[in-house]
């Protein structure tokens, strides 16, 4: 037989009914010290001193590093000498620069990169910021310093072969164009392209050679002309006059 508490629990009008029971009560004005390792923990996150308000702080305390690093002097590198002592004589020495900027890539395909430019007579080069600046800072590429502000990669070439460079960068989309430098000129992206599609200099070279020699040919024909035509003109009448004169012979004769 179920007691009478089941019996209500299992009938149909039965509403639970839910009431919170507090047993301790809560000192709020005197709290109970907390325990030894929650009192360490509380001292020792305790801040040492006020958070400061940026409102009232100098522009100088707001963003003390760049103030920092304009007064901070760095050590002379002489690795970087000599990476820059290379790199200023790669400028002097190419005929062709091209500077990229790198988008990140892996590694493999860093590597193919550098090696398809290998194969290609070119040489992949990354230079960092500070590198280049020693090594252009005075000279005639330094206009070029303004290019390097994030990762950037330069391809330099003993001969001036842009068609062919364009051709091998049109396979690689992490590498951006800004500028190169062609024969010691400075050309944006657009001038780039504009003289890699630019016929070959020895067939231009042919092709003025032959529209020379058209005009040179033509001139000799205008001038020689007349005197072709008085040649003809003492011909036919030195023709005319060898026949008067054996016409005059046979009438003579008879």
């Amino acid at each position: 037989m179920l007691n009478c508490s089941t019996k209500a629990i299992c009938s149909r009008g039965f509403i639970p009914n839910v009431v919170s029971v507090r047993y301790r009560r809560v000192n709020v004005q005197k709290p109970r010290k907390p325990d030894h390792y929650r009192a360490v923990i509380d001292r020792i996150t305790m801040p040492k001193y006020p958070w400061p308000k940026p409102s009232n702080m100098t522009w100088s305390e707001r963003c003390p590093k760049p103030f920092s690093n304009a007064f901070k002097q760095t050590e002379e590198n002489p690795y970087e000498n000599i990476l820059a002592k290379e790199l200023r004589e790669l400028f002097e020495q190419s005929a062709m620069i091209a500077i990229f900027h790198k988008n990140p890539v892996k590694g493999e395909i860093d590597f193919k990169t550098t090696k398809t430019f290998k194969m290609a007579d070119m040489d992949y080069v990354v230079y960092g910021k500070s590198t280049l600046k020693l090594a252009l800072a005075e000279t005639n590429y330094a206009a070029v310093l303004d290019l390097f502000q994030s990762h950037s990669s330069i391809v330099f070439s003993s001969t001036s072969q842009v068609p062919k460079l364009l051709k091998i960068t049109k396979k690689m989309p992490h590498l951006i164009l800004l500028a190169s430098i062609v024969d010691g000129k400075l050309l944006s992206k657009n001038q780039t392209v504009e003289y890699g599609n630019l016929v070959n200099i020895d067939n231009a070279r042919a092709a003025l050679v032959g529209v020379i020699e058209q005009v040179n040919n033509r001139c000799l024909q205008t001038i020689g002309q007349t005197q072709l035509t008085m040649v003809r003109y003492l011909e036919q009448y030195g023709k005319s006059l060898d026949v008067n004169t054996e016409k005059k012979s046979t009438e003579e004769s008879d």
